[in-house]
């Protein structure tokens, strides 16, 4: 069970939550700008893909963190909806709160959504809702990364497939794939390790805001040796400080392992800068699956 009293009492930790579960969703994220109570306002574009004509909506996201008194999100929380959705030229409102929305506030919400006048959509989610939502296998990395210890150790989900796994640690999001065998329990110590060297390197090795990311993991258990898909991660205003061979090259130690490395750029302001961003995975999933370099 997820402890909402480990994000930062000032609800910044919430708002970021949001925003990076909205990303991973396939959602776009901005902020609108200080809310009433001195937090941010998140603004979400919902695209509905259509053969004939694709629209839109745009939701007001207001985040209430009131985990640390437990207490309810009240009317008087709130400021005026329907101003404010008009103001962000919304036509939906969702309230999300660390907690729970008191029955007045959920009354409001359904008087809105029955009013025929502002032709405007409200809904909440609360504590029970997100931690919903972040329990799936692309998401529960989000949730290692905000509540770092209610939300520990290793969540392995199995796939269609009997040799590969999707696994969330330490905030990490990859794949896992046997050549032959359909148990992957027995080498999570293995990962672990090769996951600390990982960060070992990044803090000693690498500038500020330059990172590692392992991406998938492949264990050859016919003729033994792993093979580690990691991309390196670098602000695209900064030069990247080695090529991928230079980074196989360090991380060679001799053995049957081998290294496929990329050289990435990002944007860390950008409303769509996402880490564990599926255009990361999905393209390369049939190298993941058979242990093949991806390509240069």
């Amino acid at each position: 069970m997820l402890d909402f009293t480990e994000l930062s009492k000032d609800g910044q930790d919430l708002e970021q939550l949001v925003r990076e579960l909205l990303f991973s969703l396939g959602h776009k994220v901005y902020w609108s700008g200080r809310g009433p109570d001195g937090g941010k306002d998140l603004i979400c574009v919902e695209e509905y893909k259509s053969a004939f004509k694709s629209t839109s909506k745009r939701w007001l996201i207001q985040c209430k963190h009131n985990a640390k008194s437990g207490a309810s999100v009240g009317v008087g929380d709130l400021d005026n909806i329907i101003d404010s959705c008009g103001h962000h030229e919304c036509d939906g409102y969702v309230l999300v709160t660390s907690t729970q929305p008191s029955s007045t506030v959920v009354q409001r919400l359904e008087s809105i959504n029955d009013s025929p006048r502002n032709n405007l959509t409200a809904t909440y989610w609360d504590s029970v809702e997100l931690e919903r939502m972040l329990s799936t296998p692309k998401l529960w990395a989000i949730a290692q990364r905000f509540f770092p210890k209610s939300a520990k150790g290793w969540q392995i989900y199995a796939s269609e497939r009997p040799n590969h796994w999707t696994a969330n640690f330490k905030g990490y999001y990859f794949h896992i794939t046997n050549r032959i065998g359909s148990d992957c329990d027995i080498y999570l110590d293995v990962i672990e390790d090769k996951l600390n060297d990982i960060e070992q390197y990044t803090k000693s090795g690498l500038p500020e805001n330059h990172y590692l990311r392992l991406r998938s993991v492949f264990y050859d258990d016919k003729c033994g040796g792993f093979r580690w898909y990691i991309d390196y991660m670098h602000p695209f205003e900064e030069k990247a400080i080695g090529t991928a061979e230079q980074f196989e090259d360090a991380f060679y130690e001799g053995n049957a392992d081998g290294y496929d490395f990329k050289v990435r750029d990002y944007s860390e302001h950008s409303d769509h800068y996402d880490p564990d961003h599926y255009d990361f995975y999905d393209r390369y999933m049939g190298q993941f699956m058979m242990g093949m370099f991806r390509p240069r």
